[in-house]
């Protein structure tokens, strides 16, 4: 307890120190700024019946901050920053031994959403037998301590904020030059160059006069995409916590947009791109006053922190095709009283843009061998299948009476694809209704075969 009061003395002496240096510096960089760039914060909080004890002090760039639970014991203490040139966050225990989960968690997880340095000593204990509880105060905890470093906040909407930081984006910035012209040529988008980061490639994009698309107007929108999404392979997702900047000229200080309560936001095929459809008006951003456009030139930047990333290697969209096109083929067989092979097939025809063809087994095939005749239709060219995908189809099979148009045929649904390439009835006709003359299916030994196909949908993997 000696060592721990001490190790606790020497950081609020520490803290003190920085307080008056940091005072100073302000008072020097600008004789009118005021004291709000310091920050302290004291309160406790009660969450399912443990009670949490907060002290938060933060600087411009760093926030040192103190978690008790349930007491007043300062318990371990944790440093965590940012690291180059991996932008990965390091996180090392400076005071009561070896880390634990609780604490370098809270730790790591502070500077990934508020992008500060941070100092934090916490009490939670560890593998606590109130496991889901001690989950819900890690949260509290973060959200709470995040909400006090975004000084600046003047904006939650839409689930997002708007905060002011003096600290520069950490991965791309795009200054932009004569701006204006941008909207006197008409460009409704500019893509930035792909950057890297986190091990996966991004880029900015920037609708001067809004996105379009998404009936945006007056307003600058901006926004992240991940770049060769085709490259990832099969169900990928990544989870990144993302900010957007805009740099005020005047103040040296950036307008930041992100997740309102700093969650990560998912990337995956169906969604490659997160940002902010209204990120500033048109009139504050072009009033030179407010600095984010001088001399016609702006800056813009971004953050990308990959927290975590799955490839399931599974998935797929299904596209129903809305009011598909039937298509007829009539094959003729001659000859039928002379077919000795197993099995025969039509010539190949289109349907839904894809290749098919009519399979007949003139002795039958498993149930209808030797009783009766086979009909399937089948898929003529896998090859041109994308690996994965499946085409769903209405179709219709029929021997046509020749005599009194009674046709006979059958009717069916289903899914084709590389593993179930044809469909159809191995007891189609029986022989003997087959060959009676007044059926009219064998008409001077010629049977015609009629095969109707209309294409439903496809389902293609992702």
């Amino acid at each position: 307890m000696a060592d721990e009061a001490s190790g606790l003395d020497q950081v609020l002496r520490n803290v003190e120190s920085m307080k008056v240096d940091e005072k100073s510096k302000q008072d020097n960089a600008d004789t009118n700024s005021s004291d709000s760039n310091l920050q302290i914060t004291c309160f406790s909080d009660l969450v399912d019946d443990v009670t949490l004890h907060f002290q938060i002090i933060r600087f411009p760039n760093q926030i040192y901050a103190w978690i008790g639970c349930n007491s007043a014991k300062f318990g371990r203490l944790y440093a965590a920053a940012p690291t180059r040139p991996n932008n990965t966050v390091s996180v090392s225990s400076i005071l009561g031994g070896v880390s634990d989960n609780t604490g370098s968690g809270i730790a790591r997880r502070l500077v990934i959403k508020t992008g500060l340095n941070v100092i934090l000593a916490c009490n939670i204990p560890k593998n606590s037998p109130m496991l889901e509880t001690m989950k819900l105060i890690g949260v509290t905890c973060i959200s709470t301590i995040q909400q006090i470093a975004m000084d600046g906040i003047f904006d939650d909407k839409d689930g997002i904020i708007r905060y002011t930081s003096d600290a520069p984006p950490t991965h791309y910035t795009v200054k932009m030059q004569s701006f204006s012209l941008l909207l006197k040529n008409a460009v409704e988008k500019y893509e930035s160059g792909e950057f890297e980061a986190g091990g996966y490639k991004w880029k900015l994009v920037l609708y001067p006069s809004g996105n379009k698309s998404k009936n945006v107007k007056e307003h600058i929108s901006l926004c992240l995409v991940i770049a060769d999404a085709s490259a990832l392979g099969r169900g990928w997702e990544v989870y990144a916590v993302v900010r957007l900047f805009l740099l005020d000229q005047k103040k040296d200080k950036y307008l930041i947009v992100q997740d309102a309560l700093g969650r990560e936001r998912r990337f995956h095929g169906l969604k490659l791109e997160w940002g902010c459809d209204q990120y500033i008006p048109l009139t504050v951003f072009n009033d030179a006053s407010n600095g984010y456009l001088v001399e016609d030139s702006c800056v813009f930047g971004a953050e990308v922190f990959v927290c975590k990333e799955t490839i399931t290697g599974k998935g797929e969209c299904l596209s129903m095709i809305k009011d598909a096109p039937t298509c007829k083929h009539v094959w003729k067989v001659e000859g039928f009283s002379k077919l000795n092979q197993e099995c025969y097939e039509s010539k190949v025809f289109i349907a839904g843009d894809h290749k098919w063809k009519i399979q007949l087994y003139p002795k039958g095939r498993h149930l209808g061998t030797g009783t009766h005749l086979s009909l399937y239709l089948a898929l003529a060219d896998l090859t041109t299948l994308v690996p994965g995908s499946k085409i769903y189809a209405e179709f219709t099979l029929r021997i046509l009476d020749q005599v009194q148009a009674k046709h006979i045929g059958g009717k069916a649904k289903s899914w084709f694809s590389a593993s179930q390439q044809q469909y159809g009835w191995p007891r189609f006709i029986s022989f003997t209704y087959l060959n009676l003359p007044s059926t009219g299916c064998l008409a001077k030994d010629v049977c015609l075969v009629e095969a109707e196909v209309t294409v439903l949908g496809i389902s293609s993997a992702l």
